[in-house]
């Protein structure tokens, strides 16, 4: 191919003269992907903003549900253990024992110390039932057991009677609301 100094020829050299002198055309200027007018910049703030904050908000929101993660996660562990049914009986215990107060350490991070601490009893499925409670005439008292009573007693406890708390417990740490 020959070439000119202005530009690249399209033919082939040998071609006619008038062929010759065809020269390509320059590309136009690449079309800008910015906003051409004021009103697309200001909607391109506001999305931008309104991701931003969302996105904000959400992280806010999950740092402040790690406490629920984490009991739940602890309550699973409860779970598989007694599922396993490995545990000797003081263990089994001792595991029913640590739900009632998982739940109240739970429950210290949602209601201030004062409102919460002293709690036990009645008082205490008040507030629970008050808060999201499932704790009903079944297993209210099976959280009170859990609780108050002697490991010999604890440990006795029926598997069902067992699930039904875990159950009512993982729904209450899972849903639990506290009015502001």
């Amino acid at each position: 191919m020959s070439g000119t100094s202005s530009g690249t020829a399209l033919v082939p050299a040998g071609s006619s003269p008038q062929l010759q002198g065809l020269q390509e055309l320059p590309l136009p200027t690449p079309v800008s992907y910015a906003p051409q007018t004021i009103g697309w910049l200001f909607i391109a703030i506001v999305l931008l903003g309104a991701v931003l904050l969302t996105s904000w908000a959400a992280l806010r929101r999950y740092r402040r549900q790690r406490y629920r993660r984490n009991a739940l996660q602890e309550l699973a562990g409860i779970e598989a253990s007694l599922a396993s049914g490995r545990a000797d009986p003081q263990r089994r215990a001792a595991m029913l024992a640590a739900i009632p107060c998982l739940l109240k350490r739970t429950s210290l991070e949602i209601a201030p110390r004062d409102q919460v601490a002293a709690l036990t009893g009645d008082a205490w499925l008040a507030f629970l039932r008050r808060t999201r409670g499932r704790f009903d005439a079944q297993t209210g008292p099976l959280l009170t057991l859990a609780s108050y009573a002697p490991p010999q007693e604890v440990a006795r406890l029926s598997p069902d009677d067992a699930a039904a708390l875990i159950r009512h417990a993982r729904d209450w740490i899972e849903h639990h609301h506290v009015e502001v």
